[in-house]
């Protein structure tokens, strides 16, 4: 049976793979592993203590690889792990452990897989309490790795992360007592934790670490693949990777052994050094499908963090890096928009894969409007749908036509928490057709993605979607864009100068390159300034 790939759309979001054997050396006891144990004393002195284990008696437990985070970095951070991931996992595989993907809140999204339904068919054992594992609160960082502004929570993956490879004997289940029940069934003995995020879901959630071990289970984290529920502080040389370290050494000192799984594997031969599999990575880290928005000055950090010695390369223009591109030497502040690219090299031999980030700068508030877009009628108000004549138009069932002072459900307008008394509500594409008055100076209006589809168990499968680009044309012609926006950033302003003689204006919000499920879009404080009589 060929492997299976996830084929679900998404951004990006977590799954927790766990699983980290290794042999000592490609000619090592054939179905045996040793596994090189870090753990840490009460000084946080290293102890490394190697241990055989029979292969037929692992477990990989990987832990909410998520197609998408509400933090945009957290995402991206995902991702980042999946490369290394799938090759640790298909190494594994073949070496004869039990893979067990676990992406909890998104599980029953996969029933009819045979992965998913093979759980139901196990018979259940009752969860014994062998031990009682307690231990200091781990660091946290409350869910964002953005610095500032935060990103606002909500639920929005539906599926684990489009590139994570399923295999075909790999196995879903999601909860405790049916990863137990498994585990007794096929004589697992020892279970090795990847994923996100490692001190709250990882840990806590009813298939972690910390129920698993209690079971009686020996629960081992591999520790080049997870991260921490983040924290960045630039301003006190704290980076995402840092946070993640200081809770792999918690972890060490009062939870579970670690290892490096490419280290294990690397000792038992099963991994090519010639693989390039880790991107560079940034903080903040946004996308142009998903930019981080900030409005006075962000600073950048790039990391290589399982590359250690490699230089990392960058350009600023969005233009492909090279061996002979600026040198990163420390954290990057910007005042202004910038398109990022960047790799590692070692030896002018690039060492890790290339990646990009956008980070945004918000234009100046724009001044209240005059006249007001809702209070003037539009020669033309067109959303989703279709159009048999251009004086003619039918919404599709999920739309409504623009509403005026409410949002495209008739309900606030919102956007990133705050209500709004005047705008317009509409359902991307829309075109608001205007002719222009001769008194009208400037149009201006904040702009972004209506928050309704939070209010449903804060947007469970959802908010993912919402995506918008609003545009402004001036006899045909493109006069400003906003980037793309997604639920709960900041609102976009818009503030353009309508040149003398201008005839129409047209207004249009456009999905932003996702399809339009749930692109409510909202133009608020819009409409027009008024010429001055001076």
């Amino acid at each position: 049976m060929s492997k299976l790939r996830l084929q679900r759309a998404g951004v990006v979001l977590s799954v927790w793979c766990v699983f980290s054997l290794a042999a000592s050396h490609a000619s090592a006891e054939p179905g045996v592993l040793t596994l090189n144990l870090q753990t840490r004393d009460a000084t946080g002195t290293v102890k490394l203590t190697p241990e055989k284990v029979q292969l037929d008696k692992v477990g990989v437990v990987v832990v909410d690889m998520w197609n998408y985070h509400w933090c945009k970095t957290s995402t991206m951070r995902v991702a980042a792990m999946v490369p290394r991931m799938n090759h640790c996992l298909e190494a594994l595989r073949e070496m004869g452990a039990q893979v067990f993907l676990c992406p909890s809140d998104v599980a029953d999204n996969y029933v009819g897989w045979p992965m998913k339904e093979a759980v139901d068919a196990v018979p259940r054992h009752a969860v014994p309490k062998i031990k009682e594992l307690t231990c200091p609160a781990a660091p946290d960082g409350g869910g964002c790795t953005c610095s500032g502004p935060r990103c606002a929570g909500n639920w929005g993956w539906d599926a684990m992360h489009p590139d994570l490879v399923i295999g075909p004997g790999d196995l879903m289940p999601n909860d405790q007592q049916a990863l137990y029940s498994i585990c007794k069934e096929k004589g697992i003995t020892h279970l090795v934790y990847m994923g996100v995020h490692t001190q709250v879901c990882l840990l806590g959630k009813s298939i972690g670490l910390l129920n698993m071990s209690n079971a009686g289970l020996k629960c081992i984290l591999c520790r080049d693949l997870t991260d921490a529920h983040g924290h960045y502080l630039p301003e006190q040389g704290v980076t995402p990777d840092d946070f993640t370290a200081k809770v792999v050494r918690h972890f060490e000192q009062y939870l579970s052994p670690t290892v490096n799984m490419v280290n294990e594997l690397r000792r038992a031969g099963k991994w090519d050094d010639q693989w390039v599999v880790d991107p560079v990575r940034f903080a903040p880290w946004g996308t142009p499908g998903r930019p981080h928005i900030f409005e006075d000055q962000v600073t950048v950090t790039l990391t290589a963090p399982w590359q250690p010695p490699a230089t990392i390369r960058y350009t600023l223009d969005g233009s492909q890096p090279t061996s002979e591109s600026t040198k990163y030497e420390g954290p990057i502040t910007i005042s202004e928009t910038k398109h990022f690219r960047a790799a590692a090299f070692q030896d002018g031999k690039r060492v890790c894969l290339e990646s990009e980030a956008m980070c945004t700068r918000l234009p100046a508030p724009p001044p209240a409007p005059d006249v007001h877009m809702s209070d003037v009628r539009p020669l033309r108000a067109v959303g989703p749908g279709h159009s048999p004549a251009s004086t003619q138009h039918r919404f599709s069932g999920d739309a409504e036509p623009p509403q005026k002072d409410r949002n495209n459900r008739g309900e606030p307008l919102q956007l990133r928490g705050k209500q709004y008394t005047k705008g317009m509500g509409v359902h991307a594409p829309c075109q608001l057709l205007y002719e222009v008055q001769p008194e009208w100076d400037r149009f201006v209006a904040l702009v972004g993605v209506d928050e309704w589809s939070l209010r449903a168990n804060n947007g469970s499968n959802v908010a993912m979607h919402p995506s918008v680009v609003f545009k402004v044309f001036i006899d045909g012609r493109l006069a400003t864009e906003s980037p793309v926006m997604r639920i709960a950033v900041p609102p976009w302003p818009l503030d353009i100068k309508i040149p003398a003689g201008s005839k129409i204006i047209s207004l249009v919000a456009t999905d932003g390159g996702n399809g339009n499920r749930h692109d409510l879009a909202n133009w608020v404080r819009a409409g027009f300034t008024l010429k001055s009589d001076k």
